[in-house]
């Protein structure tokens, strides 16, 4: 190794007007700088290597990055486009729901006149519109709600409240109808006698043959007496008209009404008479009052049913009291 320790000289020599010039170097120095040079090329090497691994990684990275981005952006857009779909189905629904309600409403105004008009009152019982749970055994049917397929549960919904709506929809004609039949069947009632004309339930002669109390000869008595106290009222067994309101012999202060459909009531012996030709009365009303006009034995009412006019037996006529007349009323 004793090249190691000599000297080498380099000589450059340059242009010929320029001075030579001469470099002395170990022979370490000489084998060094070689194996210098050598390094850095590796490193140099080894560096682009491992710069253009990390590049490669990182491209790939970013690709991943920019994929993982794009499906972000792809899942939001599907949220965003579901959340849509779901308020615009929800506002149907709720469309729907209005649309129920009010229908819900009018059936519950057409109920509430069958109620009225059928005289039954409104329920004491309150249904809450929450219910409380209380601790106990719970059981029952597993059924599963469909969540993800055709018929989703807002369609299913939608569907049930369009159906709901059909339904009601039919039930209202129907529900009108008998409301009109309950109305005409309550005008008939109305313009029917069916109550007593006075409080006195005093029969004191009835309708048919029977003995004339004056001429005591065999006779039909065209009506109904009732026994009472001078005074009493005498009511309207039905609505009308007055047609007749006088004081003659022999029927005394009597009075006309006429209910329509051919039915006449007639009230004779009167006391005092309380209304005109041409009023109108309803069933229950004050007309007069019982007396002892006319040709009469004693204070008492005769009441006549005339139908098409002809007197009839008024007994089958008569189904109620003045008061329940107007308790139904109400």
């Amino acid at each position: 190794m004793k090249w190691m320790s000599k000297r080498f000289t380099f000589v450059v020599i340059p242009d010929a007007n320029q001075t030579v010039q001469r470099y002395r170097i170990s022979g370490l120095t000489f084998i060094l700088i070689p194996v210098i040079i050598l390094i850095l090329v590796v490193c140099s090497i080894l560096f682009t290597l491992l710069f253009t691994g990390k590049v490669s990684h990182f491209n790939k990275l970013k690709t991943q990055m920019e994929t993982a981005d794009a499906n972000y952006k792809q899942q939001l857009l599907q949220r965003n486009e579901q959340i849509s779909m779901l308020e615009t189905n929800l506002l149907v629904i709720s469309e729907q729901a209005q649309q129920v309600e009010t229908k819900l409403s009018n059936i519950s105004e057409l109920e509430l006149q069958l109620k009225e008009i059928a005289g039954i009152e409104k329920s004491s019982v309150r249904i809450s519109s929450s219910i409380e749970k209380a601790e106990g055994g719970t059981g029952g049917e597993e059924i599963i709600v469909p969540t993800n397929r055709s018929g989703s549960t807002v369609e299913l919904t939608s569907q049930n409240l369009s159906n709901l709506s059909l339904e009601m929809d039919k039930m209202r004609p129907s529900l009108e109808a008998t409301i009109e039949a309950i109305k005409n069947y309550q005008h008939i009632l109305d313009i029917t006698p069916t109550i007593w004309p006075a409080d006195s339930r005093k029969i004191t002669s009835t309708f048919g043959i029977r003995r004339d109390p004056f001429s005591r000869r065999s006779s039909l008595h065209t009506g109904l007496d009732l026994g009472g106290d001078r005074g009493d009222p005498i009511y309207a067994t039905a609505d009308g008209v007055i047609t007749l309101s006088e004081n003659n012999y022999p029927q005394g202060n009597n009075i006309i009404i006429d209910h329509g459909r051919g039915i006449e009531t007639r009230y004779l012996h009167l006391n005092e008479r309380l209304v005109q030709v041409g009023d109108k009365v309803s069933k229950g009303d004050l007309i007069g009052e019982l007396g002892n006009t006319g040709r009469s034995t004693g204070p008492h009412l005769h009441y006549e049913v005339i139908v098409n006019g002809t007197q009839v037996d008024p007994r089958p006529y008569i189904k109620e009291d003045r008061e329940d007349n107007n308790d139904v009323q109400k």
